[in-house]
């Protein structure tokens, strides 16, 4: 097989459509690609993390496959709604420490809510930065680092195509997990019940706050994406699964599988480096 090009993979948030950079990966592999440089925003962060530590997506998918998101759950209602500690439990076995100690080069972003930029871990510890990477708006608190209060990186850059290229990918292939078209629902003719109480979707305030950050990162992303373009774009197609459709793991890694093989001549073209 002719040599292949450095890449980097800039892996987008989305909950557990982030399960579709596994299949994208396993893709990748099965093509002899490996990136070079692993980077990624909130869901995107811990799949990063995986890749960068060595992991292949049949080993990601053997471990994801032996969670239950239930155990992360903190349903005391004066706290957060993650479990953070009981997650580092389960990652720690499987990821170094400090991002320095990754066998591939890791990047996590996140979002400082008090002077309202970017933050681009490159160093450090991995599970601060996982903690502050996923600190989804309205779901999980933000963490104090210092003097800045770091909440979701994918408020200002849910694909961080950028933080690839500096961290030295000479060509980036962006997964994105969120495309507009996941968020879009066709009406459906509602109850009597529903109609009476004006119950349903449309009226679920806690829904719609999700799905109102949700556009607004999607918007932003496309002008990032317009800025910091990537070399290739992959967006599975992710129907029926949302931000915290865990179960679905099989269904979105095979979304991800499809997105890459669609893409196949492409990434072929993109990434092997013709012999002289």
């Amino acid at each position: 097989m002719a040599e292949s090009k450095r890449f980097g993979m800039a892996l987008g948030g989305g909950g557990a459509r982030g399960y579709a950079h596994i299949g994208v990966l396993r893709v990748l592999e099965r093509e002899g690609f490996r990136p070079s440089v692993v980077v990624g925003t909130s869901m995107g962060s811990i799949m990063a993390a995986f890749f960068a530590a060595g992991h292949s997506a049949n080993r990601v998918q053997e471990i994801l496959s032996q969670m239950s998101f239930w155990r992360f759950l903190d349903l005391n209602p004066l706290s957060d709604m993650l479990n953070f500690s009981e997650l580092v439990r389960f990652l720690e076995p499987h990821l170094p420490r400090q991002i320095e100690d990754f066998p591939i080069p890791l990047g996590i972003t996140a979002t400082d809510l008090v002077t309202g930029t970017e933050v681009y871990f490159r160093q450090g510890d991995v599970f601060q930065a996982i903690r502050a990477s996923i600190a989804y708006p309205g779901v999980i608190s933000p963490i104090w680092v210092g003097e800045q209060l770091l909440a979701d990186g994918g408020i200002l850059n849910q694909i961080p195509v950028d933080l690839a290229r500096f961290l030295g990918a000479e060509r980036v292939i962006a997964v994105d997990v969120t495309p507009l078209e996941v968020l879009r629902e066709h009406p459906q003719k509602k109850t009597w019940w529903q109609q009476i109480f004006r119950r349903g979707t449309d009226t679920n305030p806690i829904q719609n706050v999700y799905r109102s950050v949700e556009i607004m990162q999607i918007r932003l992303a496309e002008v990032k994406l317009a800025v910091s373009r990537p070399d290739l774009i992959l967006r599975p197609s992710l129907e029926g699964i949302g931000l915290f459709s865990f179960q679905q793991l099989e269904q979105a890694i095979q979304d991800g599988e499809a997105a890459a093989e669609g893409k196949l001549e492409e990434i072929r073209q993109l990434l092997v480096m013709e012999s002289n």
